[in-house]
Order: structure tokens, then sequence, then C-alpha cells
């Protein structure tokens, strides 16, 4: 079952899907060009940008937001790096998108000074104007009331 926060959260990341997909039109996916600052400014402490470089991914941006998640800011490092269960659970997150070219939808729980926490998540490719994901747009909110900021 739903609590608030859940509900709060999925209406956070339905909200950017429904972006992606007005942006997207008739186009496998949105360029990243398609979705400027103002556009994401609803969402920025909770997004994170991943190039899809083929040399282990690498995040370009981490909100202040997604640092409980991750464990800090991860900004500059390669996705390969994530080694506990949430670098898993993110890795394939992130192979789904690449692989399926679609979003990709999922929730993750860790624990965080000794308490349970869930992340609703949602990841979005982007391209460079083809078909292929160059850029992963990855949202997180955590259902937890305490942990949502």
């Amino acid at each position: 079952m739903l609590t608030l926060q859940d509900a709060a959260a999925n209406q956070k990341l339905a909200a950017l899907q429904t972006l992606w997909e007005q942006k997207r039109g008739e186009r496998a996916m949105p360029c990243r060009g398609d979705l400027s600052v103002a556009d994401l400014r609803p969402w920025l402490g909770n997004l994170a940008l991943i190039d899809l470089d083929g040399a282990g991914d690498t995040f370009r941006l981490c909100g202040t937001n997604l640092f409980a998640r991750f464990g800090g800011d991860v900004t500059g490092l390669r996705v390969a790096d994530l080694r506990d269960e949430g670098g898993r659970s993110f890795r394939d997150g992130i192979a789904r998108v690449r692989t399926e070219r679609l979003p990709s939808i999922a929730s993750h729980t860790q624990i965080i000074h000794g308490e349970e926490v869930v992340f609703n998540e949602l990841a979005l490719p982007l391209s460079s104007g083809g078909i292929v994901p160059k850029v992963v747009l990855f949202a997180s909110y955590p259902a937890t009331a305490k942990w949502a900021g």
C-alpha cells in the first residue's frame, strides 16, 4: 500500500515522465538539448545525469537530494564504482534503459543510519539526435517522510 510520501514521489516521477513524453514527440526519445534547466527546475535536487560513454558510464551531475541515496556526491564518478546493493540496482536500471531504450521505474531499499529507506526511481533515456541513448536522466525520491527532504 502506498503512503502519502509514496504518492507524492510517484506524482513527481509521473510528471517528469510526462515532460519526457512531451519532449519526445514521435521520436524514440528526446535529445538532451530538448530539456532545459527551466524545464527540469521542479526536480533539480533529485536528478542525476549519467553519460553513457561506454567506459563505465559517468555521473555528469548529481543533485544534492541524491547524496543520501548514493552515500555522497557522485558527480564525476563512474557508475561501475558503485559497489554496494544500491549500486547494483542502479546499474541494473541503467542497463535496462540502454537496452530497451525506454523509461525504467524501480524502487530501491537501503539502510541509512540504521533506518530502512525506500527510494522510488525513474530512469529516462536521452539521445543526441538518434535512437541510441547517450545520457540517462535519473530521478529518485525517498518514500520515507524523514528522508523526503
